[in-house]
């Protein structure tokens, strides 16, 4: 079985350039989650991924969880306030400078356990899959690929 079996084609795309708080105005409106944000050029070439992970570390940076664990904001809205600012301050950065460039990948004629190793050895939920141009044409994930596996063992 190929990967382009199994895979998934609606993805989230943006270009370098994008500000992350657009993107994530973007995810607040989602019905489905994405696990992945994928960074593509004017060719939808893969030029890197924006994992949750990444998202989470810049929206609740070190120090909001340290002044809360120290006891410095006062509650919810106290917490909620030093969130907001701190989204305020990174809004206009952009998802290009977040981007994992080394992420790895796979491609549609792949094996699909050839990306099921990939993500376990790499403890990733999912991984891009590129033709052979670069083009980022879907996505393989876990789920989906123990979804299969459960349907057919």
């Amino acid at each position: 079985m190929l990967i382009s079996d199994i895979m998934r084609t609606t993805l989230i795309k943006v270009r370098p350039e994008a500000p992350v708080g657009h993107v994530l105005i973007w995810y607040g409106g989602m019905a489905h989650v994405f696990r992945n944000t994928y960074v593509v050029d004017h060719c939808d070439r893969l030029l890197g991924v924006v994992t949750i992970h990444t998202f989470l570390s810049v929206i609740v940076p070190p120090s909001v969880t340290e002044e809360a664990k120290a006891g410095r904001l006062d509650g919810r809205e106290d917490l909620l306030d030093a969130l907001r600012r701190n989204m305020a301050a990174i809004s206009e950065t952009t998802v290009g400078s977040l981007m994992d460039c080394d992420h790895p990948f796979a491609h549609p004629e792949d094996l699909f356990v050839m990306a099921s190793e990939l993500i376990v050895e790499k403890g990733i939920t999912a991984l891009p899959v590129i033709d052979p141009n670069g083009v980022l044409v879907g996505e393989i994930t876990r789920r989906m690929i123990l979804h299969f596996l459960v349907q057919n063992l």
